[in-house]
């Protein structure tokens, strides 16, 4: 035993309590010994509480009466606490994304191929029919041939999950307080991931062979099974447009698995590039405008006193933490109208009097479900007294998690004088003894942490920017294969008429260019609703919420990477 450290009770290293992110370029933990810390200068005193039974309550009020508590953190409320929760949270949403829906989305393409090369064995079928064979026996026999990408893919994806679990679990904790960790593969997604895409991949070659067992053996020995089905023949039969616009159509519509093929794969391209991009617009919009919501401001002095007089400039106010019945925590602020570093409006752009009585930002009123004329009860940390108010009105403010009022409604909440105020806001740094300040506060320090956040989700985002195109590209290859092997008999007719390895190109492969920009246009909605539903998860976490946005540059960038894949795989 070379000696022994005391391990920190919170694994998120934060700075500063009301951090919401990391910022592990400047502040970190370290081990030192009892010689090196006591030569910091620093003291500390520090106590610890073992409850017998569930009576904290009890404890912080005793607590509150004989001494005096200047803050109260619940670990609800604590980010270097929660956030791990978070984190964790935010993995699982994100793992059901990437590693279940988007598998199965591969799966079902590969079923769709699996069906088309079915049918495009009809007189092999209808052969073996007329042979004697059963259709019990045709059926298996195909679905011993499906089963076979199912297992292999299994078994291959399987290994390497066992193989990555502990380096990635080890990257997914690199930021929290060192420990040690065990990453292994569960058994049963092992399994479920081996039986899941072969029970669909036999599934779709049986029910294809059954389909095609229901026809006539004369018609499928011609290759003629789906003759019947056709009547997209005579599509704008009686129609004087151009040769290449009916026969477009007619092969969109008359084969609409592979069609659906074509426009899933630019759809999900789109979608998942799109949704990458937008994690990184929404966090950047936030950092460079939304935090202006705070104020004019770019210093708020938090002291550890209250004051009078003040004389040190800027403009004081009153300000303090809240809680709900549920011990969910929220600033309350005391301010007058003329604060020059508030302008506070409604939601419809209006100025707000804070005369009137207490006001809750947007972002409130979404997390705490509030409306307008809504009584909530409140609930001073510190003594454990409850107050009801009634909700004035909603300021358009979705990045603090705040009611704002005038000083007087404040100093009432907290038993104190109203002339009082603990922070200072200020537009320059101001010269105030270190020994009165408690937290310096910037406004640069926010929009760090959102820098902080958006560079951490990086590396998930070009994975998925990366993945959206991989689909893109398989989807299409695969629809592009199908298309001629489909069309070989049109492809020699057209030979045969005299037209040019060009010409035939452009008429058999452009039929599915109208679903590009469909399959595009159709990603947005989506992509918003993905986002915003993402930011409200976070701001749970947060106490703000980013506004879904996604920036003009992004559209063209996601169109330009499907674009290139779409043609790309045209090649």
């Amino acid at each position: 035993i070379t000696g022994f450290f005391q391990r920190p009770d919170y694994l998120y290293m934060l700075q500063n309590e009301d951090d919401s992110y990391k910022n592990v370029t400047t502040f970190f933990l370290a081990y030192v010994t009892d010689e090196a810390f006591e030569e910091l200068g620093s003291k500390n005193c520090l106590y610890l509480v073992q409850y017998t039974e569930e009576n904290s309550e009890a404890f912080r009020k005793e607590i509150n009466e004989k001494f005096y508590m200047r803050t109260y953190l619940a670990a609800q409320e604590n980010m270097r606490i929660d956030m791990v929760k978070m984190q964790a949270e935010m993995f699982i949403y994100m793992s059901y994304i990437i590693l279940a829906v988007m598998p199965l989305v591969v799966v079902v393409l590969v079923s769709i191929v699996i069906n088309r090369k079915v049918k495009s064995e009809q007189k092999l079928i209808g052969t073996l029919t007329a042979l004697g064979y059963k259709k019990s026996r045709l059926m298996l026999h195909y679905a011993g041939f499906a089963m076979i990408p199912g297992i292999l893919g299994g078994i291959f994806s399987t290994v390497l999950s066992v193989l990555f679990a502990q380096p990635f679990g080890e990257l997914c904790l690199a930021d929290y307080e060192p420990m040690r960790i065990e990453c292994h593969m569960e058994v049963l997604p092992a399994v479920l991931g081996i039986i899941v895409p072969t029970l669909m991949y036999v599934l779709a070659a049986m029910r294809s062979v059954n389909k095609l067992l229901k026809k006539d053996a004369v018609l499928l020995l011609n290759g003629n099974a789906e003759q019947g089905e056709r009547s997209y023949r005579n599509i704008l039969v009686k129609k004087k447009i151009s040769f290449r616009i009916k026969y477009a159509l007619r092969s969109l519509i008359g084969n609409p698995g592979r069609t659906f093929v074509v426009f899933l794969g630019i759809f999900l391209g789109s979608y998942i590039s799109l949704i990458g991009f937008g994690f990184l617009d929404t966090m950047e919009n936030t950092k460079q405008n939304m935090i202006d919501e705070m104020g004019s401001y770019e210093y708020q002095y938090v002291l550890n006193e209250l004051i009078k007089e003040n004389e040190y400039g800027g403009e004081p106010v009153l300000m303090s933490v809240l809680e709900n019945k549920s011990g969910e925590q929220f600033s309350i602020v005391g301010t007058e109208d003329n604060n020059p570093y508030l302008e506070l409006k409604d939601l419809e752009g209006k100025p707000i009097s804070l005369e009137k009585g207490y006001y809750i930002t947007s972002v409130m009123a979404m997390l705490q479900d509030l409306q307008a004329g809504d009584m909530f009860t409140v609930c001073n940390p510190l003594t454990l007294e409850e107050f009801e108010i009634k909700v004035e009105g909603i300021i358009d403010n979705d990045v603090q998690n705040a009611i704002f009022c005038d000083r007087e409604n404040v100093a009432e909440l907290l038993g104190i004088d109203a002339e009082c105020g603990n922070v200072i806001m200020s537009d320059i740094a101001l010269q105030i003894p270190e020994e009165k300040i408690l937290q310096t506060i910037k406004k640069s320090d926010a929009k760090e942490q959102f820098q902080n956040m958006s560079n951490q989700m990086n590396v998930m985002i070009y994975f998925l920017i990366g993945m959206g195109a991989i689909i893109c590209v398989a989807a299409i290859y695969v629809a592009v294969n199908m298309l001629v092997s489909e069309n070989r008999s049109n492809i020699s007719m057209l030979k045969v008429l005299g037209y040019q390895d060009v010409q035939i190109n452009q008429i058999v492969l452009r039929v599915n260019h109208i679903l590009l920009p469909i399959g595009f246009l159709a990603s947005i909605w989506p992509v918003f609703a993905s986002v915003n539903w993402f930011m409200v998860f976070l701001a749970d976490f947060i106490g703000m919420f980013p506004k879904a946005y996604v920036a003009p540059k992004s559209f063209v960038y996601t169109a330009g990477l499907v674009c290139l894949s779409y043609f790309g795989s045209l090649l």
